[in-house]
């Protein structure tokens, strides 16, 4: 699998929620790059990201983690929390 749907909540000012079809070759820091590219989150903030199969279980990834190594399917959550 090259791609997932992939839900992303972005827990800043407010919360919002994106749903994407994301390629799993890239790694968390290339995908908040793109993010910030397209406008959904502030370029001049930092980000930590946390991964979760079903919202319970949180894992928190490096700026280097790809994405495959975390994401096995659709249906993932990614939260990305400024700091």
């Amino acid at each position: 699998m090259s791609t997932a749907l992939t839900t992303f909540v972005f827990k800043g000012e407010g919360e919002k929620y994106l749903d994407l079809e994301v390629s799993l070759s890239i790694s968390t820091g290339q995908c908040i790059e793109l993010l910030k590219q397209a406008n959904w989150l502030p370029d001049n903030w930092e980000f930590k990201c946390e991964a979760s199969r079903t919202g319970e279980e949180w894992i928190e990834l490096g700026p280097h983690a790809v994405l495959a190594e975390i994401i096995q399917g659709d249906g993932a959550i990614v939260r990305i929390l400024p700091y």
